[in-house]
């Protein structure tokens, strides 16, 4: 068998069976090649309640304040600094913007998004940031997503024709609706609270929660700084949960205890951005855990069996991480017709030991030709492969 590997834009990597020997002949009896379309991407149609139940207020030079949905304080200031080949760059000094606090574009399926985006330059390097307000996981299953925390996004861009070694780091001064001493926890640290510590390499959850009442029995209200975004959106390296204003320099923090003022500094740290290329960065702050574009119900498609006419093949989609109420539907042309599986399943969910599930069909080439295999998910993504069957005589 031969493999080929292709990288749709959307990130997603697809599979495709190139050619199949048929049992014990010298050469196959059909000639299969199989290429892959760009993966589509439309509105999902998993429940979300519309509701909007965070706020946010652009806050000049890529900063933002986020607040909740009764305009309740979630933090106090917030800025971020960038390290661009070991000089410490704050955003709006110097450079100038392309866009400050403009709109962002329409979805693909052409509806509004709640949020702002700057785009600044300064030398070689274009830093793009956006502010959205997204749907959370939901807090049981079949409930819907609340629409409770920001995405903020930031994109650096290499314009230039050097390397360049760049680095991110925004900084919180929390504050969780009356709290300016607010602490924190994490999943990884189910009994304790987190004051003083930093997070990084095996330690660096998913999510810190930031807690109105140092007590994980009854915490009162609780933020979550969601960190693993996935989607193609880099997690940080490391967090530092600490005190306010206990800086070594302008980038590094000391690690100390909050004595009633914490602050948090989230640190993607300096790497280097070739000509031409990009590095994209994100976190997300709110009442609830964000999910990052794309990152939630992924799914591989492998193609296997025999595609000699009559003969049965199978169609396997792998799902990453599967979202709630996921579904995918098979849409396969006249040329072939299905054997087993449903032509609509659900997706089962990922488990803490198995993050990957497969959804599995199986059908029959009719005729040789070229015809594409279509699996919608209802989180908005098609996959297609386009699959030629020809003759291995003649090319017919």
């Amino acid at each position: 068998m031969n493999w080929n590997m292709s990288r749709p834009a959307s990130g997603l990597v697809v599979f495709g069976l190139i050619t199949l020997c048929m049992g014990q002949e010298p050469r196959p009896a059909v000639r299969v090649t199989i290429h892959d379309e760009k993966a589509t991407v439309v509105e999902p149609v998993l429940p979300i309640d519309p509701t909007q139940r965070i706020q946010y207020q652009p806050a000049g030079n890529l900063n933002i304040q986020i607040r909740d949905a009764m305009n309740r304080t979630l933090h106090l200031s917030h800025y971020t600094i960038l390290q661009v080949d070991g000089q410490f760059v704050f955003p709006g000094n110097g450079g100038q913007f392309e866009v400050n606090n403009g709109p962002l574009p329409k979805t693909a399926g052409g509806k509004p998004r709640k949020g702002f985006m700057s785009i600044w330059k300064i030398n070689d390097l274009r830093i793009t940031m956006t502010a959205e307000v997204v749907p959370t996981r939901p807090a049981k299953n079949g409930a819907k997503r609340l629409m409770n925390s920001v995405l903020v996004r930031y994109q650096v861009e290499n314009k230039g024709k050097q390397a360049h070694k760049v680095g991110l780091r925004p900084y919180f001064d929390t504050y969780i609706i009356d709290n300016d001493g607010a602490l924190f926890a994490a999943p990884n640290f189910p009994k304790k609270i987190l004051d003083g510590i930093e997070l990084k390499d095996k330690q660096l959850p998913d999510y810190v929660q930031v807690l109105q009442r140092p007590n994980l029995a009854n915490p009162g209200f609780v933020a979550h700084l969601t960190l693993n975004l996935g989607g193609g959106i880099e997690k940080p390296n490391r967090v530092i949960l600490t005190r306010h204003g206990a800086f070594k320099d302008q980038w590094n923090m000391q690690v100390t205890q909050a004595m009633g003022d914490s602050a948090m500094a989230v640190y993607w740290d300096p790497k280097e951005i070739k000509a031409g290329g990009k590095r994209e960065m994100g976190y997300a702050y709110g009442e609830g855990i964000a999910y990052g574009p794309a990152s939630e119900g992924n799914f591989n498609v492998i193609l296997g069996g025999s595609f000699e006419p009559g003969k049965v093949f199978t169609v396997a989609a792998m799902v990453t991480d599967a979202a709630p109420g996921q579904s995918l539907t098979l849409e396969l042309p006249d040329s072939m017709e299905r054997v087993e599986g449903k032509r609509v399943q659900p997706v089962a969910a990922s488990s803490d030991d198995q993050a990957q599930t497969m959804v599995l069909w199986k059908a029959r080439v009719l005729r040789l030709g070229e015809f594409p295999i279509r699996i919608r998910s209802n989180t908005g993504v098609t996959l297609t492969k386009v699959v030629s069957i020809s003759d291995a005589e003649n090319g017919k």
